[in-house]
């Protein structure tokens, strides 16, 4: 052992600072490469056949349509219709966060007047609760004739494939 301490340090110093950054970038290499191949990209299991696809679809649309299913209480006499829905869609949420379908806390929630749809008996909004940061949109409709109120939480699509649209009862 002595030998070969004796035949590194006969080496200049430069050499011996060149050996040494070789040698750390072969063992930084061969580390990187052995964490790549460890650890390397996995999606899970992927459908193999077209009826599995299929199969996966559908059970994402499945998902989306029970998630964006319309859901109806009725506007006090005398309430504001934006407030009402947006005081609807906060407890809807704060339910959702409570069974734990959706993470929290929830930071808020505003609802305004979408604008499009709209007639002399019904008015359409659109809203958004912030939970955790994330915002979630739903849309919904008033029917001062009646005095329901209706709303939607409105899904991305799991997939071109597999885009669910809205119910037309939260849609005005």
């Amino acid at each position: 052992m002595g030998s070969l301490l004796d035949a590194w340090r006969e080496r200049p110093l430069w050499a011996r600072w060149v050996l040494t950054l070789v040698g750390f970038a072969v063992v930084g290499t061969i580390a990187v490469i052995v964490f790549t191949n460890e650890n390397g990209k996995d999606d899970g299991p992927q459908p193999e056949s077209p009826a599995e696809v299929r199969e996966a679809n559908r059970e994402s649309q499945l998902v989306v349509e029970q998630d964006q299913a319309p859901h109806t209480v009725r506007l006090a006499v005398g309430a504001s219709a934006q407030a009402a829905l947006t005081r609807a869609i906060a407890d809807n949420m704060r339910a959702r966060i409570a069974r734990r379908e959706i993470d929290g806390p929830m930071e808020g929630a505003r609802c305004a007047p979408s604008g499009s749809g709209e007639s002399a008996t019904t008015q359409g909004f659109r809203c958004t609760v912030t939970a955790a940061h994330v915002g979630y949109p739903f849309a919904g409709v008033v029917d001062h004739r009646t005095g329901a109120i209706t709303w939607c939480k409105r899904d991305p699509a799991p997939s071109a494939q597999t885009a669910v649209p809205l119910s037309p009862r939260c849609d005005a």
